[in-house]
């Protein structure tokens, strides 16, 4: 677990009547930016990172760019090992990026990928995407070809994961490689930053943009007993299996956005005013 000390874990506004606490639990530099974000729309955020990610893979960890026909990436931090890094003069450029959502595929072109595709914001939409994909390249051809025309996908994934991609493509006779590049590993926070700051005064809020993140703050929440400065928060999730992360005791209070995306989950906030 890596160590988070006040200054650096939170910020805090004064609250005043009118303004919503809002704690926010994805990592930097999102959290930075949403935190912004609720600033100006005239709300009190609160910081709490709950990860921080590591870049644990290079470009020469990758297939020759030859043997690549896309590459597949369900969080932006898959496009950190980029960084630095010409695209371009490596062939890859023009390569198709397969993201699940807008944020990912905003990351792939900052990275200076040029052929990017967005699913709908979720893993399940992405496996849609790719094994439609996939049936139409085969179509018309035989069984007896089908060997040579298989996509060689990469799979730029973090740690920890779900296997619901790579479960669902090899099933689908797909070749696949996995690159895992990055890590995410746990904050930790003391019990008296968790009470006498970051939950005092308590959120009205808290935001969720991923099933670890809920997974987590949940048990946190059952080791440090913080039942009663939470039992007025609502929680907004970014889609319905993060929302499903969360202890039964809080389903009531929780609100699923209408998309996967943070304008979405925004929207929902604006609902709660």
């Amino acid at each position: 677990m890596c160590a988070a000390g006040p200054a650096a874990a939170f910020s805090t506004a004064g609250s005043e009547a009118g303004r919503v606490r809002v704690l926010v639990t994805r990592p930097q530099p999102g959290v930075a930016r949403t935190a912004a974000r609720l600033s100006r729309l005239g709300h009190d955020a609160v910081l709490m990172p709950l990860f921080e990610s590591a870049v644990t893979a290079s470009i020469e960890d990758l297939p020759a760019a030859t043997d690549i026909s896309g590459l597949i990436a369900t969080s932006a931090r898959a496009f950190d090992m980029f960084e630095g890094i010409d695209v371009a003069a490596a062939g890859l450029a023009d390569m198709g990026v397969h993201a699940v959502g807008a944020a990912t595929a905003q990351a792939a072109r900052d990275a200076g990928f040029q052929q990017v595709h967005e699913a709908g914001g979720t893993a399940q939409s992405l496996v849609e995407e790719l094994t439609r994909d996939q049936a139409e390249s085969w179509s018309g051809s035989g069984a007896a070809n089908r060997s040579d025309r298989r996509t060689a996908l990469v799979y730029l994934s973090g740690v920890p994961r779900t296997a619901v991609i790579e479960t669902a493509l090899r099933a689908h006779d797909t070749d696949l490689t996995v690159v895992e590049c990055y890590k995410m590993s746990e904050i930790s926070y003391s019990t008296d930053i968790l009470k006498s700051d970051i939950l005092s005064p308590a959120p009205d809020v808290i935001l969720f943009y991923s099933a670890n993140a809920a997974r987590r703050f949940s048990a946190l929440s059952d080791r440090e007993q913080l039942s009663q400065p939470l039992e007025s928060c609502r929680f907004l999730c970014l889609s319905a299996a993060i929302s499903a992360e969360l202890p039964r005791e809080w389903q009531s209070r929780a609100m699923v956005a209408a998309h996967p995306d943070e304008d979405s989950l925004f929207a929902s906030l604006a609902k709660l005013g």
